[in-house]
């Protein structure tokens, strides 16, 4: 589990635990986390939110391998999240190339930037409700920036949440106040 609470504006604070034996055991220390620039208990599409609640982590995204169990997929110039509530596409990551264009906004999921040099889906929104809400992932953090509903972190400590999960014991985040 990850678990993101001590919420104060935008910051937030963010730890991992394993589960032994039916208990909850810490993994190491918790550490700064910026989410939402309006908090948390995202009600639609760009309140600026994250969504409070439980979620299934499921695969991750980036420039290039990196050490991981998890289901990996290499971002390309392509590579696209659809957050266009009328498309069919409407949360969920495609390359641009291969679907038929109907959609009017959405993310590159290879940014300038490289605050999606590695990237965690967040199972948000799975039924992809319109205006709900979309592409909802744990990423780099751009300094202490909020982001616009997402959950970022330092390089350095996404790339180590990155290389513990594990997709056989069914990672997930709980975001509370």
């Amino acid at each position: 589990m990850v678990k993101v609470f001590d919420v104060r504006g935008y910051h937030a604070r963010l730890a991992r635990f394993e589960k032994v034996h039916g208990v909850w055991h810490r993994v190491g220390d918790a550490w700064p986390v910026s989410i939402g620039r309006n908090g948390i208990g995202k009600e639609r599409e760009g309140d600026g939110k994250t969504p409070a609640g439980y979620y299934g982590l499921e695969d991750v995204y980036g420039y290039h391998d990196i050490q991981t169990a998890m289901p990996f997929f290499l971002s390309t110039n392509d590579t696209i999240c659809v957050d266009d509530s009328r498309s069919r596409y409407y949360n969920r990551i495609v390359e641009a190339s291969n679907v038929k264009k109907d959609y009017r906004s959405f993310e590159w999921m290879r940014r300038d930037d490289a605050l999606y040099e590695v990237v965690v889906t967040v199972g948000y929104n799975q039924a992809r409700r319109p205006g709900r809400g979309s592409c909802i992932f744990l990423h780099i953090a751009s300094g202490d920036k909020p982001t616009a509903g997402c959950v970022a972190m330092k390089r350095d400590r996404m790339v180590e949440l990155v290389q513990w999960l594990d997709p056989k014991q069914v990672p997930f985040i709980l975001v509370s106040d």
